[in-house]
C-alpha cells in the first residue's frame, strides 16, 4: 500500500459520507412518507431505497475510484444491503466505543478521520465482490489460425 492508495481510501470514505448525508436527508423525508402512506409496505419500500443508495453511491465512487462495478437493479441493492450491514458495524464500533470512554471534540474528530480511512476501505472490498469482469477478446490472428488448423 502506497500513498495514493491511501489518499484514494481517504477520498473514497468522505465522498461517500458526504453523498450519502445528501441523499440520506432525502431518503429520511421519503421514508417517512412511504411509512404514514403505505404503512409496512412503506417501511420495506423506503428500507430497499435506502440499500439501493447505498449501493449506487459506493458503485459509483468505486468506478471512478479503483475499478468498474456491476450496476443491476439485484447487484446495487444486494451490494448496498451489504455494505450498509457492514458500515453499521465498523462505524458503531469505531466511533461508539470511543466517544462513551472519552467524549469529546477530540475524540469526535479523531474518530472521523479514522472512519473515514475505514469507509474507503470497506467500500472497495465490498464492491470487489461485484467488480465487473471483462473477458478479452481472441485476436484475429489466432482465430485465422485456429480456423486453418480446424479446432
Amino acid at each position: 500500500m502506497n500513498w495514493k492508495d491511501l489518499a484514494k481510501y481517504f477520498i473514497h470514505g468522505l465522498v461517500f459520507s458526504i453523498l450519502f448525508l445528501i441523499l440520506g436527508v432525502a431518503w429520511a423525508f421519503v421514508f417517512a412518507f412511504l411509512v404514514v402512506v403505505g404503512f409496512i409496505i412503506g417501511l420495506v419500500i423506503g428500507f430497499g431505497l435506502l440499500f439501493l443508495i447505498v449501493g449506487f453511491l459506493n458503485s459509483t465512487i468505486t468506478s471512478f475510484l479503483w475499478f468498474e462495478v456491476k450496476t443491476s437493479f439485484l447487484d446495487l441493492f444486494l451490494h448496498g444491503l451489504l455494505f450498509f450491514i457492514v458500515l453499521s458495524a465498523v462505524n458503531g464500533i469505531i466511533v461508539t466505543v470511543p466517544s462513551l470512554v472519552f467524549p469529546g471534540i477530540a475524540t469526535t474528530l479523531t474518530t472521523l478521520v479514522i472512519v473515514t480511512f475505514l469507509n474507503g476501505f470497506v467500500g472497495k472490498r465490498v464492491a470487489g465482490w461485484w467488480e465487473q469482469e471483462y473477458s478479452r477478446g481472441i485476436p484475429e490472428a489466432v482465430e485465422a489460425e485456429w480456423k486453418d488448423k480446424n479446432l
